[in-house]
């Protein structure tokens, strides 16, 4: 399909995942590998092609959150290892283990389980140790970790390919997070690779990157943390094209319910997406898209496939004019970083939420620097 037919959609910027991995390598420093995060369709940018360009981009590892993506990337030919994060269903024990992909684990019962499939297999499974350190969402406790290490050092079907924790407030709590990396130093053996560091974590204390580092939202160019934005690029552009152009009077009420009324003679432009291709509802009457460079209010309730938009006094706007949702356009720009603050969430949701019925379309084929 020709971009002029296209009613919604994403561009990904590969260059700017590339200065992005630049940016984070230096940050990381020369020690650190890169365990790439791919998980949720790669934060919403395409699971499959974000994945071959960091292969190509010699990132060491990739992480998904289970079994269904990691076998996505083994069926499009993607052959880096995969670190599944999340805790296994004991019914996908057997398939992780046959696919290769390394598991998470947080408990001896996990690590017996994983043992007994792997024998039965005769496959020797690869894992990573999960120690919980204050996030209290996966992982062994200080008391159990010891046992835990013991029994996976022991057990010959079962290779330790690191150990890892999670910070939980990295930019947000210092105190805690310094309490977080130092139960981590005590107990993390040093003999294995460590991995501690998330985007935020990065950002905050190089020196907690240790061995692996983790980047996951910085890698597609929105920093968690608003000082840091500066240095690196968003790859993600979201458009849509104008659909139909008209005139409204003073008195006119819009969309669902007529949260909006007109208060004065406008020309409104309806915009091809909705909450169906990820659009929050909760920008309603409060967002804006960028249309000839100018930002433009987004009036009445989102709907499932089309928003409405204030282009008075805007020359041009016709059937088939682009709008930006996420991106520049001229000197204006929006960000997802200020979508998510008007909807009240945070930029993690606005990229993931975008459909499967959104296209993407990438910008700069992967390659070697």
């Amino acid at each position: 399909m020709k971009r002029t037919q296209l009613r919604c959609w994403c561009e990904i910027d590969l260059a700017a995942i590339d200065h992005n991995l630049r940016v984070i390598r230096r940050k990381v420093g020369p020690r650190a590998q890169l365990l790439c995060l791919v998980k949720a369709n790669a934060y919403g940018h395409g699971l499959v092609p974000l994945a071959r360009h960091f292969a190509a981009a010699d990132c060491q590892m990739l992480g998904c959150a289970n079994l269904p993506e990691a076998l996505t990337l083994r069926q499009a030919g993607v052959r880096l290892p995969v670190l599944l994060l999340g805790a296994p269903l004991d019914p996908e024990v057997p398939a992780i283990v046959s696919g290769g992909f390394a598991l998470t684990v947080s408990s001896l019962r996990e690590a017996r389980l994983i043992a007994r499939v792997a024998r039965a297999k005769k496959k020797i499974a690869a894992i990573h140790l999960k120690l919980d350190t204050g996030m209290h969402r996966l992982g062994a406790d200080r008391d159990e970790f010891p046992a835990l290490l013991e029994f996976c050092r022991r057990e010959p079907w079962l290779a330790v390919g690191g150990v890892f924790s999670h910070l939980a407030s990295a930019g947000e709590d210092a105190a805690f997070t310094r309490r977080q990396r130092q139960l981590f130093d005590r107990l993390a053996p040093r003999d294995l690779p460590r991995h501690l560091c998330n985007s935020a974590g990065i950002l905050t204390d190089r020196g907690a990157a240790l061995d692996l580092a983790r980047p996951g939202i910085l890698v597609y160019g929105a920093a968690p943390l608003p000082a840091a934005q500066k240095l690196f690029r968003p790859a993600l552009t979201w458009q849509a094209r104008v659909t139909f152009v008209k005139n409204l009077a003073r008195g006119a009420r819009v969309s669902y319910g007529g949260t909006f009324v007109a208060p004065r003679p406008l020309t409104v432009a309806t915009v091809a997406v909705g909450y169906g291709d990820g659009l929050p509802r909760a920008l309603s009457n409060r967002g804006a898209v960028i249309i000839g460079g100018r930002r433009c209010k987004i009036l009445g309730r989102v709907t499932m496939d089309q928003i409405i938009v204030n282009v008075s006094g805007l020359r041009g706007v016709r059937n088939g004019s682009a709008a930006v949702l996420i991106g520049r356009q001229g000197r204006a720009q929006i960000t997802a970083n200020e979508m998510a603050g008007q909807a009240g969430t945070i930029a993690y949701e606005i990229f993931t939420r975008i459909t499967e019925r959104v296209p993407r379309i990438y910008r700069q084929g992967p390659g070697r620097r």
